[in-house]
């Protein structure tokens, strides 16, 4: 098996950080003969960006859905606020949902709905009773967050690809989650907004305090939102640290991703 590499101990310490969101241990998970994530492992701790990298079709995404449930591992931990996930029945899954906030590559908004409309969605299922005017100031609230408090009664349809990014955090962040999930936030923007939604994420784990798994291929996000970096290659965390400490790792594999990044 490939062994990891391991980055000199630099400002990514885990000391900086509160407890362990997500603890990952030797974790696998196949599909027939296609051994995608074979011993990976991973900790997350509250209110620390991680960036997993990795090519396209490396895992990436089966391994965020592996966190939030929706495919089962057969090997392996996967604890997410002290639980494994494995374990959990579907009541237990659903409170555990609750407080994960999931930003899609697609943004996934509802094409039927209002800006409005889709942020209220969540609210009014996991909103415990909130009264109309409280779910009224909390999607103000979001929509001011991410710069777009005029689109409220907008459809998707007229948004552009970078303002339904925005929504789709919004939507993520109103329930307030503790455990943020973005998979490819950037894929199909320009730079600049590219860079906007970048900032917008770090914003929002600066005033929150969430912790988030991104996930990415996209050197110039990694940069600018990661506390710390997972190089995932053969299904195995291959190498870790910050982005400053795997920029200098002379490895072929992991230099692969840092060699045309302009700092």
């Amino acid at each position: 098996m490939m062994e990891p590499v391991t980055a000199p101990v630099g400002k990514s310490t885990a000391r900086e950080y509160g407890e362990a969101i997500i603890e990952i241990a030797h974790l696998h998970k196949s599909f027939g003969e296609n051994h995608v994530l074979n011993d990976f492992n991973l900790t997350v701790r509250r209110g620390e960006n991680v960036v997993v990298l990795g090519k396209s079709g490396c895992g990436k995404s089966v391994l965020i859905k592996c966190i939030v449930g929706l495919l089962k591992y057969e090997e392996g931990s996967l604890k997410v606020f002290g639980k494994e996930i494995n374990q959990l029945k579907q009541k237990e899954l659903d409170e555990m949902r609750a407080r994960i906030g999931f930003v899609f590559q697609s943004s996934a908004l509802y094409d039927s709905m209002t800006v409005r409309e889709n942020l209220e969605f969540s609210l009014r299922r996991h909103g415990k009773g909130k009264s109309k005017q409280e779910i009224l100031q909390l999607v103000e609230e979001m929509l001011e967050n991410v710069g777009l408090a005029n689109a409220i009664n907008l459809m998707p349809s007229e948004l552009s690809g970078g303002m339904r990014k925005r929504i789709g955090l919004a939507r993520s962040l109103i329930l307030k989650p503790e455990l943020m999930l973005y998979d490819e936030p950037t894929t199909g923007l320009d730079p600049i907004t590219a860079e906007e939604i970048s900032n917008l994420m770090l914003a929002m784990q600066q005033k929150y305090n969430t912790s988030s798994i991104i996930i990415s291929h996209d050197m110039h996000c990694a940069r600018l939102t990661a506390n710390r970096l997972a190089v995932m290659i053969d299904g195995i965390n291959y190498a870790e640290g910050t982005f400053e400490e795997l920029s200098k790792i002379t490895d072929p594999k992991v230099h692969a991703f840092f060699k045309n990044d302009k700092l």
